[in-house]
């Protein structure tokens, strides 16, 4: 029984180091970006390439393959792209703290180094809690600080931009907007930017 408890608490301990480790290193590190919908022609996806028109970016992206599909399809030219909101520095940092104190909790639990008798104060029961149910405590461990670390790093936010120009903000407007409001935007702002072109043009 020994060998196989022990043999689980390596499991565990390698499966939370790995998920840790790439949320740590992965998740952080890379901003996810999408051309135009998946099923993308070829012919399109070289127009794409070389297309100098309008670039429409969404940085929030669970909405954003049903949204670029339905757009795509009323404004084939227009390259979409999405990314996910940054955080502010200061979430950030809590969030990348919050990653590295799950792993050294986890750590410590299954190690069973006992810092607070290396630091000359009396051990909570807490500690002797986690170390009689280390399994248990691994898993309470591993999700609160993921419950944690999701609250630091979600902003909540539903930002587009036509060109680099703002034209939703959801952290100023306080709701994501439907795909009938989006149609009516983009219409409206094209046809500045049609009007505005035009006017340049005939200029002397």
């Amino acid at each position: 029984m020994a060998e196989y408890s022990q043999l689980g608490l390596l499991g565990a301990l390698l499966l939370f180091t790995v998920l840790t480790l790439r949320d740590v290193y992965v998740g952080k590190s890379s901003s996810q970006q999408f051309a135009a919908g998946p099923e993308m022609e070829p012919g399109r996806a070289a127009k794409a390439a070389v297309y100098v028109g309008p670039v429409l970016k969404f940085q929030y992206c669970k909405v954003f393959q049903e949204y670029s599909r339905a757009i795509g399809q009323l404004y084939p030219d227009m390259r979409i792209e999405g990314q996910n909101y940054p955080p502010g520095p200061v979430n950030k940092l809590l969030g990348s703290a919050v990653s590295y104190l799950k792993l050294a909790s986890i750590l410590l639990i299954v190690s069973a180094q006992n810092v607070f008798a290396m630091l000359g104060v009396d051990t909570p029961r807490l500690w002797t809690w986690t170390q009689d149910n280390k399994i248990f405590s691994c898993l309470m461990a591993f999700f609160l600080c993921n419950m944690m670390e999701t609250h630091f790093l979600s902003t909540g936010a539903f930002e587009v931009t036509l060109n680099d120009v703002p034209i939703w903000s959801k952290l100023e407007s306080g709701y994501v907007p439907n795909i009938q409001e989006i149609f009516r935007i983009l219409h409206n702002h094209l046809n500045i930017n049609q009007v505005d072109a035009a006017a340049g043009f005939s200029s002397p």
